[in-house]
């Protein structure tokens, strides 16, 4: 499983969780950048799904309305894993440290189920 890490989040978090072996990129970091930041979410959706990547995002509100549009419309999404306030609020200090503790337990969990394609998952605190 490849994840994409949407712009809200650090890039450490990314930098973290690919020295623990797992194939996970940021939007910010700059060999990305210009693939995946400052573009609208559908487009991210697109270019995530061309690539492979499901993507953790705290933007429920878009992100939701995206996937409600991709399954209308019968198209395919690489999956969505909503990290959400009050459990992964990104002002808090901590959070990059709780962030690679619950994305490796969610990446080891679901490696063994496959692919979260077309999928919506609610991350869960480690």
């Amino acid at each position: 499983m490849k994840l994409l890490l949407n712009e809200m989040w650090s890039s450490k978090i990314a930098v973290e969780l690919r020295r623990r072996g797992f194939d996970v990129v940021s939007a910010t970091e700059v060999a990305v950048a210009k693939r995946y930041s400052g573009i609208p979410d559908d487009v991210v959706v697109m270019r995530a799904q061309e690539d492979g990547r499901a993507i953790v995002t705290d933007n429920i509100a878009d992100f939701s309305a995206v996937h409600a549009a991709t399954q209308a419309r019968g198209q395919a999404h690489p999956g969505i894993v909503f990290a959400l306030r009050p459990q992964f609020d990104r002002s808090q200090a901590r959070i990059v440290g709780t962030m690679v503790r619950s994305l490796e337990r969610f990446m080891r969990s679901q490696a063994a189920r496959g692919s979260l394609a077309n999928q919506v998952h609610y991350l869960q605190r480690a």
